[in-house]
């Protein structure tokens, strides 16, 4: 049985007498990441649960690094392999209730990737968030003029779905056992990193595209959790969230045009359009229009539109939708339903009344956001990164980055680290919870994401509801 010392998430020790604290017993930087042959394995500390509060004042340490490739990493690790056990755990068993053959496992500690869009080519990378390598790189339209930017990992982390600012949204498996031989071949053919791209009709984890014509912006992305079968231990029926501005081709801007915004609900597994809402009614903002999305435990769909100060709100169920005020750039939902934009501002759907942060952590020209595995609330700031406390409001500590810029992608992944990927530059950085220790990627071309990129937010909603 896993350790259970620090297991505050998900459904508590108490239903882990039934099946056992997790099927892979995965800690907090759990082991079984994978290995590339292109880059080397940046060393790395497991983090810890624990409350919401972290030592390390932000300051960045020096000592040791990895070799090879273009992954480094500074502070003083102490192993080269992922540690297991220990921490906080999102990869949980759950009482069997329905008879089957495996009880409910909260998402995957398997292996765990960031997939982040290099705009500057019109392609995705996909890095071993344990390793820091580059296992491959996809291009993302066929005409590569796609310029994607929002990334959402499925929360069994087989496949990220890709949202192209010029429409369509793609879907590629994250594992080379998911994929096809299409060509009958007897192997998979796939991107092995960044400097082996291959053709659109040649890779063979590029499961799908759906090609979305009318759309003149396409930003927002986010895959629902799907349903748990205990009789063959997979999610079914997983759903893809995505919204566009169907304006006037070669206008000035994407919403010019546009008769309102629409919103799409894909089947995950084929890419269909199931479900299409317009929204006449609600302004597409006069610029870029639909711009981030989350989903929360339930599945719904909560949505900022840029420059129109609206947050959309789409129940799942019955797809009814409403409006209201307010919204700055990013946005994400936490595990208590309430969601939050970088601004430092927190909406309560229950009370309909927002919070703001006490303290002074000013933006830094807008970034995305993301809760981690402690509760605390990541944007980014002057000269880095920076978190909330998603209680009491109260401004945490700032943690320099190596490289000042914009930090414009923000996530957590399975394991709790924080992502920070600079805006336009090469380099993504990956943040211990409560060292600060900061490993460094920087191999990326002009990247430009934030969304669930590696899947922290989707595990965090469904496996750790709090009401």
């Amino acid at each position: 049985m896993a350790d259970c010392r620090d297991f505050s998430l998900v459904l508590g020790c108490a239903l882990a007498l039934f099946a056992g604290c997790g099927d892979d017993g995965g800690g907090s930087a759990s082991a079984g990441g994978s290995t590339s042959a292109t880059s080397a394995s940046a060393s790395a500390t497991e983090p810890t649960g624990g409350s919401s509060s972290s030592g390390g004042g932000g300051s960045t340490s020096t000592g040791g690094s990895a070799t090879g490739g273009d992954a480094t990493s500074t502070g003083a690790p102490t192993t080269t392999e992922p540690a297991s056990g220990g921490g906080i755990k999102l990869d949980v068993a759950a009482p069997d209730q329905g008879g089957g053959s495996c009880a409910t496992k909260c998402g995957n500690t398997d292996w765990s990737y960031v997939w982040i869009a290099n705009s500057g080519e019109h392609t995705i990378s996909k890095i071993d968030t344990r390793t820091m390598a580059e296992e491959g790189r996809y291009i993302t339209r066929a005409d590569q003029q796609g310029n994607p930017s929002r990334t959402s990992v499925s929360i069994d982390a087989k496949a990220v779905a890709v949202a192209n600012r010029a429409g369509g949204i793609t879907k590629i498996w994250a594992r080379p056992e998911y994929c096809t031989d299409k060509n009958g071949n007897g192997m998979i053919d796939t991107s092995s990193g960044k400097d082996n791209v291959l053709p659109w009709d040649q890779d063979e984890c590029v499961a799908w595209f759906t090609a979305f014509p009318d759309a003149t912006t396409q930003r927002p992305i986010a895959w629902t959790s799907g349903t748990y079968n205990t009789r063959t231990c997979e999610y079914d029926d997983q759903k893809i969230w995505t919204a566009a501005a169907n304006g006037t081709k070669g206008a000035v801007w994407p919403c010019d045009g546009s008769p309102g915004i629409f919103v799409y609900r894909l089947n995950g597994d084929t890419g269909a359009v199931e479900d299409t809402i317009p929204m006449p009614d609600v302004t597409c903002g006069g610029t870029f229009g639909p711009y981030g999305a989350a989903v929360d435990s339930n599945n719904d769909l909560w949505m900022y539109i840029w420059s129109a100060y609206t947050i959309v709100h789409v129940d799942y169920d019955t797809l009814e939708y409403e409006t209201m005020q307010g919204g700055s750039y990013g946005i994400t939902v936490d595990t208590k339903g309430r969601v939050w934009v970088d601004s430092g501002q927190r909406y309560d759907p229950m009370t309909m009344q927002w919070a703001s942060q006490i303290g002074n952590q000013p933006g830094n020209g807008g970034s995305g956001v993301a809760q981690d595995l402690k509760g605390r609330i990541w944007k980014a700031t002057n000269g880095g990164v920076g978190w909330v406390d998603a209680e009491t409001m109260i401004v945490g500590d700032t943690v320099p980055l190596p490289n000042p810029g914009l930090a414009r992608g923000v996530g957590v992944d399975v394991d709790g680290y924080i992502w920070a990927v600079i805006l336009g530059g090469s380099q993504a950085f990956r943040i211990h919870p409560d060292t600060y220790e900061i490993a460094e990627y920087a191999g990326l071309n002009q990247p430009y994401t934030y969304s669930d990129m590696a899947g922290g937010q989707i595990n965090n909603v469904t496996c750790n509801p709090q009401r």
